[in-house]
């Protein structure tokens, strides 16, 4: 991995362990191995970096909608789920729930490339539950945009009761309860969250 790479890596993971406020260049170098300037080489203010960490995830988005271009509509929720699913059971959070908590101190730029990555997964699951009623795997929704929020909300809320719970079953049981309110198959609603 390139430095540029490997300082974008560390960045992310950092940021989603301890916040935006609350990692440094410093805490960076001492992990990777090189000296700040190196680190202000590449990007010369944190906004910079944290502006290079929602595009790696804005890519990272990308990519994935194209692998699944050709899958249907529950397959692409399920993958969509299945992303949150792995942020909960490496006791993680997404890049926008980790940033939102500091999003009064962030700069202009980089709260605004956060809103755009934030618009790009809504849009995403909005194509999958239009794509879906027309596949007519899901139930019509009279405001589409939404209901595409209201579901990242809930995964975004999901992970969040997860780490605090520390009940990870309680994921798959909230999912499975979302989808069987999507879908137009008769899905059996898990007991212990009727």
């Amino acid at each position: 991995m390139k430095t540029k790479e490997l300082i974008i890596s560390t960045a992310n993971k950092l940021l989603i362990e301890r916040g935006y406020n609350a990692f440094s260049y410093k805490a960076i170098s001492e992990e990777i191995g090189i000296k700040t300037s190196s680190i202000h080489y590449y990007f010369p203010a944190k906004t910079d970096l944290g502006m290079a960490i929602i595009q790696n995830h804005s890519k990272a988005l990308a990519d994935t909608i194209e692998k699944t271009k050709d899958k249907n509509a529950l397959e692409k929720l399920n993958k969509l789920f299945l992303y949150y699913k792995r942020l909960v059971q490496d006791d993680k959070v997404c890049i926008v729930s980790a940033l939102t908590s500091d999003i009064n101190t962030l700069e202009e730029p980089l709260r605004i490339e956060l809103i755009k990555f934030s618009n790009e997964v809504i849009a995403w699951t909005a194509s999958i539950l239009e794509e879906g009623h027309s596949q007519n795997t899901i139930k019509i929704v009279t405001d589409v945009p939404l209901k595409a929020k209201m579901i990242i909300a809930n995964l975004m809320a999901l992970m969040q009761i997860t780490r605090i719970e520390k009940s990870k079953e309680l994921f798959d049981q909230m999912t499975a309860l979302i989808l069987a309110e999507l879908t137009t198959q008769d899905r059996q609603i898990p007991k212990n969250v009727r």
